[in-house]
């Protein structure tokens, strides 16, 4: 018998095999213009108007060095706009990832009712900013709100400048507690049923298969969330300017973008308002670079 000599595979030419793995950046071409031209670009601009002295029409009028970030950081009320923005975000992200997580925990098993309370507390993320801010404007209205009518209360909540900062606090968490609800609750439903199986065998109450068990395997979720709540609260200001615009006295709810936006649309002062976004993005990101040191120690991906 002749022996059969199997056929020669036939060689990509090279430029198939280029195009081929260029292919998936075809793809990503036209997301990538988009985050040029309405991120870097402006974001650069930012960087480079916040070194010059900008009239009151944004035209360039002379070089000013570091002159507007040193008005900027010896302007009183920015340092405070600082502070308002540390403390609303040292509360509301801790807080909203805790309640998500309760929450998540609660629905983990599939019930009757199941998709009733999901969507009741999923709710807040459809609610619109300008809806959620009318509505509790008029909640917390101090003569005909109901919330002091039922609670028997006489308490200035978007005025009195000790309080005003702490109801922003609990209406930017009822904000965002829904989005990280559905993560989290994907996260906890998706942790290994052998791995829970294996823990109540070994008798482990449900504190140690939380600490143990639900978040590690949830690690990726949860950091996250939190990346994305540390740059959202950290950038907000539609809250301050649809119920606030900035407090009564000594800047009060004033943040970091509020600072900024009133610079900018209400004193035409530009070259301040360019160097605080600049400033304001810096301390976002030193947040952020932060939280990767802890992603390295505690966020588990397998």
């Amino acid at each position: 018998m002749e022996k059969q000599h199997a056929a020669p595979a036939v060689q990509q030419p090279k430029t198939g095999r280029h195009l081929k793995r260029a292919n998936g950046y075809f793809y990503l071409l036209p997301a990538l213009l988009l985050i040029v031209v309405f991120s870097y670009i402006p974001f650069i601009k930012t960087i480079f108007l916040s070194f010059f002295t900008i009239n009151s029409s944004n035209e360039v009028v002379a070089f000013a060095g570091l002159k507007n970030y040193l008005r900027v950081l010896e302007d009183q009320e920015f340092l405070n706009s600082v502070v308002n923005t540390i403390k609303y975000t040292a509360v509301t992200v801790p807080v909203t990832l805790i309640l998500a997580y309760f929450f998540a925990m609660l629905c983990c098993r599939t019930r009757r009712l199941s998709r009733v309370y999901e969507t009741m507390l999923a709710l807040p993320m459809a609610v619109s900013m300008s809806v959620a801010t009318t509505i509790f404007n008029l909640m917390l209205n101090p003569n005909i709100g109901p919330v002091n009518h039922y609670l028997h209360l006489n308490v200035e909540w978007l005025t009195d400048k000790n309080t005003v900062i702490y109801t922003l606090i609990l209406i930017g968490i009822w904000l965002h507690v829904g989005m990280a609800f559905l993560f989290l609750l994907s996260a906890v439903r998706n942790v290994p049923a052998e791995l829970l199986e294996s823990a109540r065998l070994d008798g482990a109450p449900l504190s140690r298969q939380v600490i143990s068990i639900y978040i590690p395997m949830t690690s990726p979720t949860l950091f996250y969330l939190l990346c994305t709540n540390l740059a959202s609260s950290m950038m907000m200001s539609d809250l301050v300017i649809a119920l606030t615009q900035g407090g009564t006295s000594n800047s009060s709810t004033s943040t970091i973008i509020y600072y900024m936006y009133r610079k900018a649309f209400y004193i035409y002062n530009y070259g301040a308002a360019y160097a605080s976004a600049v400033l304001a993005f810096l301390i976002a990101f030193a947040l952020i670079l932060a939280s990767f040191i802890l992603e390295k120690r505690k966020v588990h991906y397998s």
